[in-house]
């Protein structure tokens, strides 16, 4: 009789702030930062060339060892999941289904989860010494996600305003403003929020504050002032 074995426990990982990789409830614990860089790289990005990977984590190096070595200890700290890491010809690539990344649900988050949930910088802490190459890659993706979950808080907050929850609405258009202090967009519809909630006297300040902060980064906004609206307006003229 064959012999019936236990599923692995989940494999979970998280990208958005400091990466951190679970198995089941235990947090897996890699041997080197390249083999961790390596498992989010190819979580994120899908299946390498062996050339592409070398250009990026050894660019000043020939490198092919080291990659099989990185390789080797991601296999280690994935355990039960070793298996998801796969060599075909000169690409590696990594078996991402029934993998919870937390990147891959931006742009499906509820209001509740983003309430709930704290979404920090991309990989924070990840810096690989001396690798400008990787230094740039956080660069860039970080921001296209910054931008994707900034595009899902506008998205929701404006859902939320449709609905007439004003109090849903100015949390989440708060937290907009958190992830982007010097968004002119953010802040317009943090006082959409506001006036929603029947908090019209605050508008002129949050303005204000918001003005200041700008300024003293990059000079006069380019548009005109907001117009301020009474408080018992509901939304923006």
């Amino acid at each position: 009789m064959p012999q019936i074995t236990d599923p692995p426990p989940a494999l979970s990982i998280h990208v958005l702030g400091t990466p951190l990789v679970r198995i089941g409830e235990q947090v897996a614990h890699f041997r080197t930062r390249k083999a961790l860089a390596l498992l989010c790289y190819l979580a994120l990005e899908g299946p390498q060339t062996q050339d592409a990977l070398l250009e990026l984590f050894w660019p000043d190096t020939l490198g092919s060892g080291s990659l099989r070595t990185a390789a080797l200890h991601l296999r280690q700290a994935l355990g039960p999941h070793a298996w998801r890491l796969k060599t075909r010809w000169c690409n590696l690539a990594f078996e991402q289904e029934g993998v919870t990344l937390d990147a891959a649900t931006l742009s499906t988050l509820d209001a509740a989860s983003v309430l709930r949930g704290q979404h920090g910088e991309f990989l924070a802490g990840l810096y690989l010494r001396g690798n400008a190459v990787w230094d740039d890659y956080l660069s860039e993706r970080g921001e296209a996600l910054r931008a994707e979950y900034d595009r899902r808080l506008a998205e929701l907050t404006e859902q939320a305003l449709h609905y007439g929850d004003a109090a849903q609405a100015l949390a989440l258009a708060t937290r907009r403003t958190e992830l982007d202090p010097f968004s002119e967009t953010a802040c317009l519809q943090r006082v959409q929020a506001l006036q929603a909630a029947g908090l019209g006297h605050r508008v002129q300040s949050v303005w204000a504050a918001f003005s200041q902060r700008f300024e003293r980064e990059f000079g006069p906004l380019p548009s005109a002032p907001v117009p301020w609206f009474s408080p018992f307006s509901s939304a923006l003229a």
